[in-house]
């Protein structure tokens, strides 16, 4: 080793070829290492040409010195951490290298919100701000940090407040349809806006659920209902549709005197074609109702229109005479004979009654008068004059007979069905 020396080789050249620790060349004075105490040969970052560092270094495997080089470390240049020739007095923790500008409020473990692969990751920082007074939804998912997080100090995150007018009063300001501020807007933004919008826009604007916009309503400009203001803004149709019913001529609304409660007729889609069902009214339109024109019935409006059949059909009850109606006094419940269908024919089944359609009463009549003798009353009727039952046989025949009388109501007592 000492001959090497006398011929020019320095004992740095040593180290490079072999590898021998600085300190131990025979015959010279102990070199010191400037990195420090390694146990890493020179050769992989030097060569013999040059002190220069080899571009070689990229090959060194970093996960030896206890910390693995991972995302934008890896293209870090070895000056940007290790400023100082001692390799080893360079730190592993995060402030160590990047300066803290949250000027610690926010804690030193950088990693609950960077990672290696890239300063600010954005999946990271959500996940972390979930854990917040506001969480990140909607457009506020694409806004950069310091959109909201401005101020004095730079990113001085702790104490931002979580109001939306706290940053939006521009959006608040600026906004004319409708102007939120000449109408006396409240700052609350979450009572039209909502956090899950992707955009300021009106489109995002959610109607209490007290009056839902649907179908021609949701297309509508705010101005077109609140053209006076958006406080105490009446929600009966009548009130924005009142336009519409003076002007509807079929039926004409106005001199019907329809009512102004226009949902029993129209819905939100149109207002024309109107789907008024009767059926879900105390008076379902059946049989020959159905086809009728609705001042048929509603001619003096409709609003008390009587659902009595003979409030509609008095005439067809005076008019008919087989039998003569008003004559005979017969009930006004038309529906005891008639149905819906048709006036005539009627309904009525004496035989119900007493059987006169079968029985030994069968083809023994002619007319009604045969038996109702008094035509104007058809509650009165007569057996005996048919019978042609003398009192004094009937008498005899019934003397055994418990409260017997010589009258039709007790042969129809006694003999309900006609029979002996």
């Amino acid at each position: 080793m000492k001959g090497l020396t006398n011929i020019g080789i320095l004992p740095a050249t040593l180290v490079l070829l072999f590898g021998l620790p600085a300190g131990l060349v025979f015959g010279q004075a102990e070199v010191v290492n400037p990195h420090g105490k390694m146990d890493v040969s020179c050769i992989i970052c030097h060569t013999e040409q040059s002190w220069q560092i080899d571009k070689k270094i990229n090959d060194f495997d970093h996960s030896g010195a206890g910390f693995v080089l991972e995302g934008l470390h890896a293209h870090a240049l070895c000056r940007d951490c290790h400023r100082e020739p001692v390799f080893s007095h360079v730190g592993t923790s995060c402030a160590d290298c990047h300066d803290d500008f949250h000027r610690g409020r926010l804690g030193a473990d950088c990693e609950n919100c960077h990672t290696p692969d890239g300063w600010v990751d954005r999946s990271v920082m959500q996940q972390e701000h979930d854990n917040t007074a506001l969480p990140l939804v909607g457009a506020h998912t694409q806004v950069d940090c310091d959109a909201c997080h401005s101020g004095a100090i730079t990113s001085q995150y702790v104490g931002t407040p979580s109001a939306c007018f706290a940053c939006h009063q521009d959006d608040f300001d600026q906004t004319s349809n409708p102007n939120h501020t000449s109408v006396g807007f409240g700052y609350d933004c979450e009572t039209c806006h909502t956090f899950f919008a992707n955009t300021w826009g009106s489109g995002d604007f959610q109607h209490p659920s007290s009056f839902p916009l649907t179908a021609g309503h949701g297309n509508l400009e705010c101005s077109s209902c609140h053209e006076n203001g958006f406080q105490s803004v009446p929600a009966d149709c009548y009130s924005c549709h009142q336009p519409d019913y003076e002007s509807a001529d079929d039926p004409d609304h106005f001199s019907a005197a329809f009512p102004t409660d226009c949902t029993q007729c129209h819905n939100t889609t149109t207002w024309s074609g109107a789907t008024f069902d009767h059926n879900n009214t105390t008076f379902p339109l059946t049989g020959a109702h159905t086809p009728l024109d609705c001042t048929a019935c509603h001619s003096a409006g409709y609003t008390g229109t009587p659902d009595g059949c003979f409030d509609c059909h008095q005439s067809d009850y005076e008019e008919t005479n087989d039998p003569g109606h008003t004559a005979a006094g017969f009930p006004e419940d038309c529906l005891s004979c008639h149905t819906t269908s048709a006036w005539e024919p009627s309904t009525w089944n004496h035989d119900l009654l007493f059987p006169i359609y079968s029985g030994k009463h069968r083809q023994e009549w002619n007319s009604c008068t045969d038996c109702h003798e008094v035509p104007s009353d058809f509650g009165l009727f007569e057996c005996i004059h048919c019978h042609e039952h003398n009192r004094s046989d009937t008498d005899n025949d019934h003397s055994e007979v418990d409260d017997y009388q010589y009258l039709s109501t007790r042969c129809f007592d006694c003999h309900p069905q006609g029979d002996d």
